[in-house]
C-alpha cells in the first residue's frame, strides 16, 4: 500500500498499538497525526524517522470538547 501525500489520523499514538500503526503508516509515506497521552515527543521522533511530516494534538477522544 503506497499512501504518499495522504494523512493518517492515528489515536492512541504514543505506544503499543497506536504507535505500531503511526510507524507503519509512515513507513508507507503517510503523513501523521498522532493523538495519546504518553512520551510524545519519543512517539513524534520514531514517525518522523521515516521523513515524512507529523503533527500531534492530545485529546481525550471520549471528550467532545477535547477533539
Amino acid at each position: 500500500m503506497i499512501l504518499k501525500g495522504k494523512t493518517a489520523l492515528v489515536t492512541g499514538s504514543t505506544s503499543g498499538i497506536g504507535l505500531a500503526m503511526a510507524k507503519a503508516m509512515a513507513k508507507q509515506g503517510a503523513n501523521v497525526m498522532m493523538n495519546g497521552f504518553g512520551d510524545k515527543e519519543t512517539a513524534i521522533a520514531a514517525v518522523k524517522a521515516y521523513g515524512v511530516a507529523v503533527d500531534y494534538h492530545g485529546a481525550d477522544m471520549s471528550k467532545p470538547d477535547e477533539i
